[in-house]
């Protein structure tokens, strides 16, 4: 009886065993399934790339703007960067034409999710047009990390995360900059109510986000820097959406001068108006359309030669960069500008669709922007960033 005892729990504890490797085998197979899915799944079930491989979709908003490319270039130095990790990304990007065609890149976007990638990068040319895209993203469970563009309201749960600079922290950059500059401290501080220096802000509209941030973030910041030799004699002018009223009669006028519109001619026509302007002591310029205007007003910058121009006194700071920005810089009729970072927007947000997969947290990115001018502009830091 002992003996048949005995022999029975034996058999039961192999039973046990058995079962327990059945179990462990199983399990094996669910994570390994669970990992791999991450890199995306084939129409038929089966996995398409190993546990360390992402097949991952970039959409930019135009192959024909430089700054794009840049973007590219970045998550490309992330994807060889991870390879020394042992992880391997099959990146594929495409772009519109032109970043006007919304349609287009509505198109392109619906393909690369069809394709079921383990992510999506995308610089929206629209945010506001692809909540269908981005509800299709989420149902899939495509992790989208936006670049470049901020969504403004995107549908909930369906954006990951953002790497991107802040237009309004870039802007204040420029101001910063500014009160650097000894002789434009020394007219703050010798402004009086009876004669005020002037500072502008050129913007082609209060409309656009990127455009109303960094009039924002400038003169905020511009206001807050010159309370310290005017103490509550600062005002921010010009237009309603912007303004702050001084504590007693101005000596020192943040002027926000907006465009009548984005038409080349009314941007030209503003420019000429307040270059003119004696006040004037600096000008901001929220982008590469402004700074264009300001140039065509001083005869293509000529006017504001440091030693005989016309202008020369007139300290102007731009926005971002571009062939018409960096030569200007170069030639020191800009003071300087403050640039975005497409390069490490694109290698951050890469890193971090690859962090989410891998089951990290998902965190927005700030890229800090750039002061660039005529001394450090050929800097190999600077200028990998810089485009025409």
């Amino acid at each position: 009886m002992l003996r048949n005892i005995h022999h029975t729990k034996k058999k039961m504890r192999k039973k046990i065993a058995l079962i327990l490797a059945i179990v462990m085998m199983v399990s094996s197979f669910v994570a390994c399934g669970n990992k791999g899915s991450k890199s995306g799944d084939k129409a038929d079930g089966s996995n398409e790339a190993s546990n360390d491989e992402y097949n991952i979709e970039m959409v930019g908003n135009s192959f024909s703007i430089e700054y794009c490319n840049i973007n590219v270039d970045g998550a490309r130095a992330a994807v060889e960067d991870m390879k020394k990790e042992g992880v391997t990304v099959n990146l594929e990007y495409n772009a519109s034409a032109d970043s006007s065609q919304v349609d287009e890149q509505i198109n392109i976007i619906s393909q690369a999710l069809a394709k079921q990638p383990a992510a999506l990068l995308l610089a929206a040319a629209d945010s506001g047009s692809l909540d269908e895209q981005m509800i299709a993203a989420k149902n899939a469970k495509i992790p989208v990390i936006a670049y470049d563009i901020t969504f403004d309201n995107p549908p909930e749960g369906s954006l990951t995360a953002t790497s991107a600079s802040d237009s309004k922290m870039a802007a204040a950059q420029a101001a910063e900059n500014l009160v650097l500059n000894d002789d434009i401290v020394s007219k703050i501080k010798e402004a009086t109510a009876k004669k005020p220096v002037v500072i502008s802000v050129i913007a082609p509209d209060a409309i656009m986000t990127v455009h109303r941030d960094r009039t924002i973030g400038f003169s905020e910041k511009m206001y807050e820097l010159c309370q310290e030799w005017q103490p509550g004699a600062v005002e921010i002018s010009g237009n309603d959406a912007f303004a702050k009223a001084a504590d007693k009669e101005p000596s020192v006028i943040i002027r926000t001068d907006i465009a009548a519109s984005k038409a080349d001619e009314d941007i030209r026509n503003l420019a000429s108006s307040v270059v003119t302007d004696a006040d004037v002591a600096a000008i901001f310029v929220v982008n590469e359309a402004a700074a264009t205007g300001v140039l065509s007003a001083t005869t293509d910058g000529a006017d504001l030669d440091r030693e005989k121009g016309k202008y020369k006194d007139m300290i102007v700071i731009g926005f971002d960069s571009g062939a018409t920005t960096n030569n200007a810089v170069r030639n020191r009729y800009f003071y300087g500008a403050v640039a975005q970072d497409p390069y490490t927007m694109g290698y951050e947000a890469m890193k971090m669709a690859v962090n989410v997969l891998q089951g990290g947290k998902a965190e927005d990115i700030v890229i800090p922007a750039v002061w660039f001018d005529a001394d450090n502009m050929d800097d190999s830091e600077i200028s990998r960033i810089l485009y025409e």
